[in-house]
Parts: C-alpha cells; sequence; structure tokens
C-alpha cells in the first residue's frame, strides 16, 4: 500500500507510522499511545490494516459506500472462519449488506421508532424504580448485578414478549455472547458458543410460542411478515431474534456501567444530574463520548480507494477508533467530562447503512434510567475492586461495586 504523494513508502510497514497491536491484552483504545499517534497522523497501522483515530475521517469513513461492516474480520482474523460462531456472524444484521441488510432492517425498524420507544418509557422508570428498591436501604451494591444486568433484559423482553420467568437465562447468555466481538474469542470460545446454543434453543421455543398464539410483540410481527410472504426462513428468525436479544441487552449493559464508572471519577457531574434531570439526554451523549462501550467499529474495504493521502486496498480492515475520534481536541477541545456542554455528535452509534438501529431505545433507556439513579443513590464511590472486559468489542465493568447514601 502506498500513498498518492508519497508511491515509494509502503505504509503497511512504515516505521514512521505508529503500529497499534490489537491482539495485546493490555491494548486500551483510549491509552495515552493511541492519543499520540492520533496527534502524528489520522491514521495508524495495525497487524490487520489500519486504525483511524482522529474525528473528520471516522465519521466520514463510517458512510463511506466503498466499505462494508467488518465484525467478522477481527473473528476470522484469530482463526474462526467456520463452525457455529462463525455462521451466526455471516448470518446476523450486523453482518449482512446490501438488500438482504435493508430487508432485515425493514423489518425490525418498527420496533424502533421515537413513537414506539416513547412507548416504552413508562416501563423503564417502573423496572429503574423497582430495582433500585431491592438494594437502596442496604447503602450498597454490585451495580452490575443489581442493576445494569436485569434493567436492558427487562425492558428488551417486554419488547420482544420474553416470559419473566425467562430473564435471568436470556441476559446471562447475551452478556456471555458479547465476548464473540473480542480479540479474545479462543479464550471464552466454549461459554460463548454455549451461550449462543442455550439462547437459539430458548428462542425457538418462543418462535414456536408466538406461532400457536400471536400477541402484540416483535416476534410475533416478524412471524407475520414471514407468513406475509416476506420469506423468513426459521434460521433467519432464529438468527434475527437472537442477535436482537443480545444486542439489546449487552450493550445497553455495558454502557451503564461505562457510565457509572464514569461519574463516580467526576462526582460534581453526577450531583448536577440529580439537581437537573432533564440533563439527562446530553449526560447520555457526554458519557458515550468520553468511554464508549464499542469503542471500535470495524469496516473492511470492498475496492481499491484513495482517502486523505493513504492508498486502502480492497480487503483492508479499518479499526475505526470511535473511543479516539470522540476526545479528539481538533473538535471537542481540551475539556474533560461535563454534562452541562453542548458537543458534536458523538460516533459510538456509528454512521451510514449500519448506524445502530437500536441507538433510539439505548439512548432512552440510560435518559430514563441515570437520572433516576442519581436522584436515589447519593454521593456513590466505589466499593472494591473493578474488573473489566476486554478492551476491544463490547467493554465494560464485569462488576462494579458502590456505597451509597440512599435518599430519604
Amino acid at each position: 500500500m502506498s500513498t498518492g504523494s508519497d508511491p515509494q513508502t509502503d505504509r503497511a510497514t512504515d516505521p514512521a507510522v505508529a503500529l497499534l497491536d490489537l491482539f495485546d491484552p493490555g491494548f486500551q483504545p483510549d491509552a495515552p499511545a493511541v492519543h499520540a499517534a492520533r496527534e502524528a497522523r489520522w491514521y495508524a497501522r495495525t497487524s490487520q490494516g489500519y486504525a483511524v483515530l482522529r474525528y473528520d475521517e471516522v465519521a466520514a469513513l463510517l458512510r463511506d459506500r466503498r466499505l462494508r461492516q467488518g465484525s467478522a474480520a477481527p473473528l476470522a482474523a484469530q482463526g474462526i472462519t467456520e463452525g457455529l460462531l462463525a455462521d451466526w456472524m455471516r448470518m446476523s444484521l450486523l453482518t449482512q449488506e446490501g438488500e438482504p441488510h435493508a430487508r432485515l432492517r425493514r423489518l425490525v425498524s418498527q420496533a424502533f421508532t421515537p413513537r414506539a420507544v416513547d412507548a416504552l418509557r413508562p416501563t423503564m422508570r417502573a423496572t429503574a424504580h423497582e430495582l433500585i428498591d431491592g438494594f437502596a436501604a442496604r447503602g450498597a451494591c454490585e451495580f452490575m448485578a443489581a442493576f445494569a444486568d436485569p434493567y436492558p433484559s427487562r425492558i428488551i423482553a417486554a419488547l420482544l414478549g420474553i416470559p419473566p420467568e425467562r430473564y435471568p437465562q436470556f441476559h446471562g447468555w447475551a452478556t456471555d455472547l458479547g465476548l464473540l466481538f473480542s480479540y479474545a474469542v479462543a479464550e471464552h470460545r466454549p461459554r460463548i458458543e454455549a451461550a449462543l446454543l442455550g439462547l437459539a434453543a430458548c428462542v425457538d421455543d418462543l418462535l414456536a410460542a408466538r406461532r400457536s398464539a400471536p400477541g402484540s410483540d416483535l416476534i410475533s410481527a416478524l412471524i407475520a411478515a414471514e407468513e406475509a410472504g416476506d420469506q423468513l426462513s426459521d434460521t433467519e428468525l432464529r438468527v434475527l431474534v437472537t442477535g436482537l436479544v443480545f444486542a439489546g441487552q449487552d450493550t445497553t449493559r455495558n454502557q451503564l456501567g461505562c457510565a457509572l464508572a464514569t461519574f463516580l471519577a467526576h462526582p460534581a457531574q453526577w450531583a448536577r444530574l440529580a439537581d437537573a434531570p432533564a440533563l439527562a439526554a446530553q449526560g447520555v451523549e457526554e458519557v458515550m463520548r468520553v468511554r464508549p462501550a464499542v469503542p471500535v467499529i470495524s469496516r473492511v474495504a470492498t475496492e481499491d480507494f484513495d482517502f486523505n493521502g493513504l492508498r486502502i486496498a480492497a480487503g483492508t480492515l479499518l479499526s475505526l477508533f470511535v473511543a479516539s475520534a470522540n476526545t479528539d481536541p481538533r473538535v471537542f477541545g481540551p475539556g474533560g467530562f461535563d454534562i452541562t456542554q453542548e458537543r458534536p455528535a458523538q460516533l459510538t452509534f456509528g454512521g451510514g447503512l449500519h448506524h445502530c438501529l437500536g441507538a433510539p431505545l439505548a439512548r432512552a433507556e440510560m435518559a430514563e434510567a441515570l437520572p433516576i439513579l442519581a436522584a436515589r443513590l447519593h454521593d456513590p464511590e466505589l466499593a472494591g475492586d473493578v474488573p473489566w472486559r476486554p478492551a476491544l468489542g463490547i467493554r465494560g465493568p464485569v462488576a462494579l461495586p458502590i456505597r451509597f447514601r440512599a435518599a430519604v
């Protein structure tokens, strides 16, 4: 590969261009070394292609039609190109392209319209209060297990029509399935495969139940679409619904954990949110800007092309570092975390044809939950160690023990 301005320089091996080792277990996508690379150039090298580090370039490439969605590429780079996990990834809505992708999005987009999401807001508020009621009197909790795990699980279950007795299974499997998007799949492969098999079996039960007794939930609507001639096969339905169950839980779970961890480091901002709940929506954007649960979005070039002085060959993996782009000082200046500031749009939900379909639901879930938490849990602080999931893929605290003063 070479740049248009310097055809003799192979940027894939040029030592003047920073090299980021995405397979290093200690790698962090927002580490000082990444920021230093961002200041030197808009891109860096990786073992798989390039990392894109600056806001303008990430925003442009998220919408570039010469790229396809690339979530399967890191999996393939880990030697997993066949079998259960590769097949599920290949068939998921996330990695579909063209008309198959557009068709599946049309079928499920009705569930994520502003009107549909707003109808769930009372459920979100009631669920948040119910969960907090379960631990507030103790003045302490392990936040992930007590709130971040069950809260989005209840919401996506209401959307899909999952019976309450199935909640614990579904949210546990969704959490394990999220490890499929990391660079540590080999380490966790048995756990991920068990989660996918368990989730698929439960989804099959739900599909059978809705075929015999349709309801007003999304699963019933997908089955009705199939019967109206949209020709969704049993396998397509299974993959689509398992994907919705996973996406509706794991990303929001981890973003809630990232949010609270960020607020714990900025207690004045937590108090500000408690005093001014109208800042909730802006606070959600600020949390996702400074500590996104999805710090890197993958794309793969479908053709050779030149971009901002860099020659990108077909098949090249581009790792779009939204965690770096979201704090690019050229766009956001030197300011830190501040929920009172209006900012340019954060890029964590992606862009273009693959912009996150569930973004309205995730935004609403967090905007409803965070001010309730802030109003009821005063002066929260860490009460123990915080282990984290792998930094690449879907990141968040494995456990987040806190203590607090419960509101009177």
